[in-house]
Parts: structure tokens; C-alpha cells; sequence
């Protein structure tokens, strides 16, 4: 599970002032992407957001409100996944779901503070555990976050296990 770091030239593409912070709310529901289809090892630009993609190729699904952002093969249990979301300014208030199917092994959930891209809060998500009775369980989960001052967000890391990461809700 490699990650590359992105080129500095994408780093500058984020905001004019590097670090700058937002001025107005955002939200991304991966609704506008130009393809369903996020190729390993590159960059796509979907406008406030650039999904920097690892080893594994990303998708975009349907979920029952909307759209997530997901790998490839999804239920694959030893799938490592990695893949960066940056935004081009950075932003105090970090909301989004995540979904964990019971199929897949732990995830790590990193948010990156701005002008450093150092993970300033970090989330693990554990895979549910199956029931006997019940096939494909799975673990629905909303994170929210607020930056202190100075340390506002510019971007959420994802590495490890599968997830359908949807509704980024960004707010200055």
C-alpha cells in the first residue's frame, strides 16, 4: 500500500496563497465527476477537490442517497487502498460518511492540516463483525470536525481497508 507524495506543482494548484482559507461552505457529493472511474496513481480534479489515488483504482457508486467514492474491488478482505482527497483551501469544519463493510479489513482515516499536509487528526475504522445470522453487516458512521485555529483542514488521507466515503461537508 504505497501513497505518493503529490508533485509540488499539484500542491500549489490548491489554493493562490497556499493555505488559504475558505471563504464559503462547500459540498461534495461526487455527483459532477467526469468519470465513474478514478485510475490508480493519478490525480483527478473534481474542482474544490483533487483525489489523488494510490495503488488501487477508485469508484464512484451509487448509495442509496447519493454517491460514494469507493475502491474497485469492493469486498476484497485484504484490499489495501490508499488515497488522498485535497482540497483547494483549507477549511475549519470537516463533516463526511463512511461505510465499513464487514467484508473488508480495518481502515485509516487521516485529516490534513493545511501548509503542511501533516495528518492533524487521525480516525482507525474497524470492520464490523458478522453476525451468523446476518451476511454483509455493516458500519455507517458520520465523522465531524472542528480545527482549532491556524490548524484548519486542507484535506482527508483514506489508506488500508475499503470504505465508501460520501457527503464531504466543508465550512470555513
Amino acid at each position: 500500500m504505497t501513497l505518493h507524495a503529490p508533485p509540488r506543482d499539484i500542491l500549489s494548484t490548491l489554493s493562490e496563497g497556499k493555505g488559504a482559507t475558505a471563504t464559503a461552505p462547500y459540498t461534495e457529493r461526487f455527483d459532477h465527476a467526469p468519470s465513474r472511474t478514478l485510475a490508480a496513481n493519478s490525480t483527478h480534479d473534481l474542482g474544490e477537490i483533487l483525489v489523488i489515488t494510490g495503488e488501487e483504482p477508485l469508484v464512484i457508486v451509487d448509495v442509496d442517497d447519493g454517491f460514494a467514492l469507493t475502491a474497485v474491488n469492493e469486498g476484497k478482505p485484504r484490499l489495501r487502498s490508499a488515497c488522498q482527497l485535497l482540497f483547494r483551501h483549507a477549511y475549519q469544519y470537516v463533516t463526511f460518511h463512511v461505510e465499513v463493510d464487514s467484508r473488508t479489513a480495518d481502515a485509516h482515516i487521516g485529516l490534513l492540516r493545511h501548509t503542511t499536509l501533516a495528518e492533524v487528526q487521525a480516525f482507525t475504522l474497524h470492520r464490523p463483525k458478522p453476525l451468523r445470522t446476518q451476511e454483509g453487516s455493516r458500519l455507517h458512521h458520520t465523522i465531524e470536525y472542528r480545527a482549532p485555529p491556524l490548524e484548519e483542514v486542507q484535506g482527508i488521507v483514506w489508506r488500508g481497508g475499503n470504505l465508501k466515503l460520501s457527503h464531504i461537508e466543508l465550512a470555513p
